[in-house]
């Protein structure tokens, strides 16, 4: 086996072999991201206007490695600068793809208050997606995709609800039989979903569930749909399923006025910590820190997000995760 050649310099991991299939704000195409932690926002193209055609591969490594070029130059691709994700190492010089986002589709079964999707909910529920199995197969069959390293390398989902996309099964199956063991599924838990548990036991799928509440009536104020104990109940079964405490994470978005109280977290904290939920994860609603940031942080929110950080810790989970919204509030 030839040694893979190396160059050291400033990348990130989508620059080198991440892509990203979109179809929501910014239209249908290929990209290298969907992170918005930079001024570009993720929005550095490799394919405009995609709707399912079939890939030249030749070039979509050839637009790739122009971007890889610009950094080997030691300057940044527009759309990437000040991006956190951007690092200085040993970058391979190979052409695959070992990281990919599904964010091309819209439709979901939940209607949360806070989603960009509330814009224009007729808009998003109906936008039109394409067929991407033939495309991820075609990876496989020509080896262009890889396993990444646990931490380096997975499969991302975002857009709408992934499991009431159609071909989420045969795409958790095809993952699933060839060994990635990161792959990473947001979802509402009104479906329960065979494949995400399946993967779950395996120790290969961890699936992130942003409940926002720890009660019916709140739940619905949220998610405009009365599917509380639905969710709970699901969470519960993938939670006995699961090979590790990591492997289902419970999510709690802060929306002011609305769920920011103690009792409405102590219970959220008491229901994950009585079913083995080991992972949590806060954040706080973006449209209403996006109105606010450039005044004194709310010191009900702020305190209530460091009450949340000593409770974990005292009740000893596996990991709290602070989200970069609710870390700005602290700073």
């Amino acid at each position: 086996m030839s040694e893979v050649i190396t160059k050291k310099y400033i990348s990130c991991k989508w620059l080198e072999s991440g892509v990203c299939f979109d179809n929501g704000v910014y239209g249908s195409n290929v990209k290298l991201c969907c992170y918005m932690s930079a001024p570009g926002g993720g929005n550095v193209m490799i394919f405009e206007d995609y709707h399912g055609e079939k890939i030249n591969w030749d070039k979509f490594f050839e637009i790739k490695q122009k971007y890889r070029e610009i950094q080997q130059n030691g300057d940044t691709v527009e759309g990437c600068r000040g991006c956190v994700f951007l690092e200085e190492k040993d970058w391979p010089q190979e052409n695959y793809i070992d990281s990919i986002i599904f964010d091309h589709f819209t439709k979901c079964n939940c209607r949360c208050s806070y989603c960009y999707t509330e814009e224009d909910k007729k808009k998003y529920q109906t936008l039109k997606t394409y067929n991407i199995y033939p495309i991820i197969k075609e990876m496989f069959d020509k080896k262009i995709i890889r396993k990444g390293l646990e931490d380096k390398g997975g499969i991302g989902f975002g857009g709408g609800e992934p499991t009431i996309l159609p071909e989420f099964d045969k795409l958790m199956e095809l993952f699933l039989k060839n060994g990635f063991s990161n792959i990473r599924i947001p979802s509402s838990g009104i479906k329960f979903s065979k494949s995400i548990e399946k993967g779950i036991s395996t120790g290969q799928v961890s699936v992130n569930i942003s409940i926002d509440s720890s009660s019916r009536e709140t739940y619905k104020r949220i998610k405009q749909i009365d599917k509380y104990d639905t969710v709970c109940k699901n969470l519960i079964r993938y939670a006995k399923a699961q090979k590790n405490s990591y492997n289902v994470i419970s999510k709690y978005i802060i929306i002011p006025n609305i769920n920011d109280t103690k009792e409405e977290i102590d219970n959220w904290l008491k229901f994950n910590k009585e079913h083995n939920i080991g992972i949590i994860v806060i954040d706080i609603e973006n449209s209403w820190l996006t109105k606010y940031r450039n005044e004194k942080p709310d010191e009900k929110i702020v305190d209530l997000i460091k009450y949340v950080i000593k409770m974990s810790k005292e009740l000893n989970f596996y990991r709290l995760e602070i989200c970069d919204r609710a870390k700005y509030l602290l700073n």
